[in-house]
């Protein structure tokens, strides 16, 4: 089991892998909708889902490794 200290920094991690795709999302779709094809937009689209999925499930393990006594998750 990872203690919190990993988890956090997975979590930065994750929110790095995020906002990435999260500004690649934005400008692939700008120059798809240019040219009207929207496929690489969709990848692009599943895969920041995910990990946006898994940035949530990430969040939830070190809440519970904090308990209520200790501060909230930081979010990126």
């Amino acid at each position: 089991m990872e203690g919190l200290t990993e988890l956090r920094a997975r979590q930065d991690e994750l929110a790095r892998e995020w906002h990435w795709l999260h500004d690649t999302l934005n400008k692939v779709a700008r120059v798809r909708a240019e040219q009207g094809d929207a496929h690489a937009f969709r990848l692009l689209q599943a895969q920041a889902m995910a990990v946006g999925q898994r940035r949530i499930e990430l969040s939830v393990r070190i809440a519970e490794l904090q308990g209520p006594h200790l501060p909230r998750p930081r979010t990126a």
